[in-house]
């Protein structure tokens, strides 16, 4: 591999968001991940773990206390007293219904996936009804003392549990009554206990986590006192019960993740026993999934953390965005920051030349940060509040800088002499078909812009004259079914690459200045996780979520020689890697070498010396 300039870029410093809840869909084997700016990350766990689409924060739902799924579709409450649906075809929200009694601190979803039970502050269970295209409020049960901050249905869908301070209550659905009430007890005089978490099993036994650190077994049936554990030192904030119904996990303010197993003592009965202990946090854990043999935990540090045995094995999943989160501009040596809520340019310094070194060299120039970036709206109190980003891009020259939000798609002309004060000029009157979007990009030559909008297909406009000028419109609907995670074009600005989750791959070409369909890669069983086309636009290289990695001939439509030869010759712990490829890139000065990374490594594939 011939030698190459690597920038160290130690300006980039995104801010570790908590995560606050997660919910698992086992059907799809998707897990929902909410963090504290309240953007949602759908992760996809069919092979390697990846972030499949994100749902940005957005200014009006500054709370989300609990998610949960209802078959593919994805529901949150928060402190502004909605329930919300969301759309994650379009990333944002499809319906909103508001509850009885304030702020809602949790929700549930019933085994038919029929009706949604939200706990509030002011003790009301709000029941909604699932339809098709609408959530529609169906009763709500009858209005307790305190809040609700947990709650579950039983396997049957006959019963709601729900845990407030001091108590724990098992709930008619039918009836709307409360059938029993269970006092938890304290542990000072002066001092409430709040019922953090719960969980139903089969028989109706409830179990609870508590700010005592107690962990707690009930028979729903009768409404007593099975057996406690004094399971940690302060609070239980979650807990999570394997699909057998005989392990079960629980974590909170001490991070210490117990394991509980269910053995058989004399005469045929069953107890609860402490099993192990893992140290997986060092800071709050708020939430516990456990899927296929496989625990999910996540909390304050913001890492999403992946733990199972045998064989003894944690993977932790560090809080960095959804690519593409960094973009860089060889021509004006611009690198563009994408943090949660805002964008940073900076430019890239500049080192002196020195022969024959192999270490780091001194920089005569150091990197400059030019410009901060965002949109902020005001709140119902009148605040001003940031709107997360969804998409961005910065042109090759450096001209010009995209974004959008949840509401907005903004457009600037960029100028910026060396030694000069950076301007920033707005571009207004965009074309109506100017829209939100969840993707986009320029061409090399950054004489247009190609956006994926919300609504679907792909639309690229013409930057020639300084405004932009709606060029040419390129349906998708055919060929693409899912929300456009990646869109890429090649450096001769000929071919354009878009894909989505379901591993549909489509590819156009340029021809007297419209698009055509090239062609369509055979759909795969993995979705991918990234990809690139190549400097000399010869093809396109994709990798998979489980490692599996293709190149594919524009002129051919054929995969390669080479890449039939990889999937033969990788080395073994390849496909076992623990984590997905994030980006590809090329060598411009060696056509054989292909250049991956994760979130750990750097990957170099020189192809004479594969097969």
């Amino acid at each position: 591999m011939s030698n190459c300039k690597i920038h160290n870029v130690r300006f980039y410093k995104p801010k570790p968001e908590a995560i606050y809840c997660m919910a698992l869909n086992k059907s799809s084997k998707k897990l929902a991940v909410s963090r504290a700016d309240t953007s949602i990350e759908i992760w996809n766990l069919m092979h390697t773990p990846f972030i499949e689409r994100t749902i940005p924060s957005m200014h009006d739902n500054y709370s989300i206390e609990d998610i949960v799924w209802s078959k593919d579709k994805l529901f949150s409450v928060g402190l502004q007293g909605f329930l919300i649906e969301y759309d994650l075809y379009s990333l944002t929200r499809k319906n909103m219904m508001a509850v009885t009694g304030e702020a809602a601190f949790c929700l549930d979803v019933n085994k038919d996936n029929t009706s949604v039970a939200v706990g509030t502050e002011q003790g009301y269970l709000n029941i909604f009804s699932i339809q098709d295209d609408e959530i529609l409020f169906s009763k709500f049960l009858d209005k307790q003392e305190g809040r609700i901050l947990c709650l579950k249905y039983d396997p049957s869908s006959k019963y709601i549990v729900s845990g407030s301070v001091d108590a724990i209550r098992v709930w008619d659905v039918n009836s709307g009554h409360a059938l029993h009430k269970m006092t938890t007890g304290r542990s000072e005089a002066n001092k409430v206990t709040v019922v953090w978490c719960l969980h139903v099993l089969q028989d109706l036994t409830i179990i609870s986590g508590d700010s005592r650190g107690k962990l707690t077994f009930w028979d729903g049936k009768i409404g007593s006192q099975i057996e406690s554990y004094q399971s940690h030192k302060a609070d239980i904030l979650a807990l999570c019960v394997s699909e057998d119904e005989k392990s079960l996990y629980c974590a909170g303010t001490d991070p210490n993740i117990v394991n509980y197993v269910e053995v058989n003592v004399k005469e045929g009965n069953q107890k609860w026993v402490k099993n192990i202990q893992r140290k997986v946090h060092d800071h709050d854990v708020r939430s516990l999934v456990l899927y296929d043999n496989k625990l999910y935990s996540g909390g304050i540090d913001g890492y999403l953390a992946c733990s199972y045995y045998p064989p003894k094995t944690l993977i932790k999943y560090p809080p960095i965005l959804q690519n593409p989160c960094v973009t860089v501009c060889s021509k004006s040596r611009f690198i563009l920051l994408r943090y949660a809520k805002h964008l940073e340019v900076w430019s890239l310094g500049k080192s002196a030349d020195v022969e024959n070194n192999s270490g780091l060299l001194p920089l005569a120039t150091e990197p400059k940060h030019l410009l901060t970036l965002n949109r902020t709206v005001k709140s119902d109190d009148g605040r001003d509040v940031a709107e997360g980003i969804i998409c961005c891009s910065l042109s090759s020259n450096g001209k010009w800088i995209v974004f959008s939000t949840d509401t907005v798609l903004r457009l600037f002309h960029f100028n910026y002499n060396e030694g000069e004060t950076p301007e920033l000029v707005p571009v207004d009157n965009l074309p109506d078909e100017c829209s939100v979007s969840v993707q986009a990009v320029f061409t090399e030559n950054s004489s247009q812009m190609i956006l994926a909008p919300r609504g679907g297909n792909i639309q690229v406009y013409d930057l020639r004259e300084g405004t932009p000028i709606l060029a040419f419109t390129i349906p998708t609907q055919q060929s693409i079914k899912d929300t456009i995670t990646f869109l890429t074009v090649s450096s001769c600005g000929q071919f354009l690459v878009a894909a989505d989750p379901q591993s549909r791959i489509v590819v156009w070409y340029i021809k007297q200045g419209k698009w055509n369909l090239q062609c369509q890669l055979p759909v795969y069983n993995s979705p991918p996780t990234a990809m690139g086309i190549e400097a000399n636009s010869r093809g396109l290289v994709v990798v998979y979520a489980d490692h599996k990695i293709i190149e594919y001939d524009f002129a051919s439509k054929a995969y390669t020689k080479f890449s039939k030869s990889l999937s033969q010759n990788h080395p073994k712990s390849w496909p076992n890697r623990l984590f997905a490829v994030r980006n590809i890139t090329f060598d411009p000065r060696s056509k054989n070498v292909t250049i991956l990374h994760d979130d750990s490594n750097i990957v170099v594939i020189d192809q004479t010396k594969v097969g």
